[in-house]
């Protein structure tokens, strides 16, 4: 290259180079990437306090009487559930023995051929007189005239002045307590002892109804 032309060369790279280096520095800076979000933690809060641990503790005494509390109400549940249990075991045991007690009531009355609770009193008689001392009809009709005067056949007639009480008027009343303790209400009891009393004394009722006849009494 000619000596001449060199110093202009090198003008002219110097200039294009300085001209290079200032555009550079005044350039737009590169666009960056957002920011990444913070995910939240696995129980769905983030790094914030919880509501609960933000609450203050209860006193020891507060929470003394808060336990104190849940325990006798906790108590207090067992035993109604345990009083619940209790009482259909109970009522179980109540309409069993109630069945029980209707069972063994309908055999006797099958046994004895009447029912003392429904039974007219003046039948439960005639059963009682032909089954026990082979009575009949001729004897249970004076059977029903001795006590027709006595009480009309009343298990609860009562005498106001000597006392005596029941169908077939026995004085002293407790007398018939030797058939049974429902003597009182039971004319079943107070037949069976009437019978027997005219069996030991008289022998027969027509020989009773024949006695009866002529002293007013038997």
């Amino acid at each position: 290259m000619p000596s001449l032309i060199r110093p202009v060369v090198a003008v002219v790279a110097a200039l294009t180079l300085g001209a290079g280096m200032t555009g550079s520095a005044h350039a737009a800076p590169l666009p960056q990437d957002p920011p990444t979000p913070v995910a939240p933690s696995g129980d769905g809060r983030t790094d914030q306090t919880s509501r609960e641990q933000q609450r203050p503790e209860l006193l020891p005494d507060v929470a003394r009487a808060v336990n104190s509390r849940e325990a006798a109400l906790a108590k207090t549940q067992a035993e109604i559930a345990a009083r619940a249990r209790s009482l259909q075991a109970g009522d179980f045991v109540k309409q069993r023995a109630a069945a029980e007690k209707t069972i063994r009531y309908a055999d006797r009355v099958k046994k004895l051929g009447y029912d003392p609770k429904k039974t007219p009193p003046k039948d439960i008689a005639k059963k009682i007189a032909l089954d026990k001392y082979d009575w009949g009809k001729d004897q249970f009709s004076c059977v029903n005239k001795i006590f027709t005067q006595e009480s009309d056949w009343k298990w609860n007639a009562t005498n106001p002045t000597s006392g005596a009480y029941g169908i077939p008027q026995s004085l002293p009343a407790n007398k018939m307590a030797s058939e049974g303790d429902d003597w009182k209400t039971n004319p079943a009891t107070q037949i069976k002892w009437g019978l027997k009393y005219i069996k030991e004394r008289y022998g027969t009722p027509c020989a009773a109804w024949a006695f009866k006849r002529g002293a007013g009494w038997y």
